[in-house]
């Protein structure tokens, strides 16, 4: 009779709360847990089971909060994660009883509300995140997107370089002929260097580099001779 009147005050309860969760301006209640929430997990019962390594540690690194790209976080992870000597078999199953403590937020609440048994390897959970924080993703760039990279009028040719390279190595799989192109069309255009690479033309983007830092060379020697004079 006792366990009747419980369950039955249990759904009264929860009746209640949700009513009072729709009023505007009004606190939600705090939710009484789950007593068996603490064998929840969304691992199979075999990662489940795979112990951590003792006196493991996981590395320091950005705790996420869903601003940023998914992937880049997952990108991360990994690489820090290597920096950790972990045995072969226990690898994934660490990778993925790690993961949530990078998370923060409503993020961290979205991992903890994986349903049970669903996570069966690190590749199914971080096609998970990245699925659902996927609208913070950031564009994928391609290669005509190094057009818009021009060379300002007070701009050294060093820094100019630097950031043709940075938007260069952002892209996945660049078109060389199109790298090469939009390199020569970011320089001034009265400049020594847009002069030559126009004369000889380069077939590969090693070439193109190795005539600018040439060129960067001279340029810094005429500047430091000028100063010294």
């Amino acid at each position: 009779m006792t366990a009747y009147l419980e369950r039955v005050f249990a759904k009264k309860f929860d009746a209640i709360q949700s009513m009072v969760e729709k009023i505007s301006g009004v606190a939600p209640p705090i939710r009484r847990s789950d007593p068996d929430s603490y064998a929840d997990t969304p691992f199979t019962d075999e990662m489940a089971l795979i112990e951590m390594p003792w006196k493991f540690a996981f590395p320091n690194m950005r705790m996420y909060d869903g601003t940023d790209d998914p992937d880049d976080h997952v990108a991360q992870y990994k690489q820090r994660m290597l920096t950790v000597a972990i045995p072969k078999e226990a690898k994934e199953a660490t990778m993925c009883k790690g993961f949530g403590s990078t998370l923060i937020g409503p993020d961290l609440q979205w991992y903890i509300n994986l349903p049970n048994g669903s996570i069966r390897s690190f590749a199914v959970l971080t096609d998970k995140f990245v699925e659902q924080f996927a609208s913070s993703r950031s564009l994928e760039k391609t290669s005509n997107d190094l057009y818009e990279i021009l060379q300002h009028r007070s701009e050294p040719l060093r820094a100019y370089i630097a950031r043709f390279n940075h938007e260069k190595v952002s892209i996945p799989e660049c078109n060389t002929s199109t790298a090469i192109s939009a390199f020569k069309r970011g320089l001034l255009p009265d400049g020594d260097l847009y002069k030559k690479l126009m004369k000889y033309q380069c077939k590969t983007m090693e070439d193109v580099l190795s005539q600018a830092w040439a060129h960067v060379k001279w340029e810094e020697d005429v500047a430091i001779r000028a100063r010294l004079n």
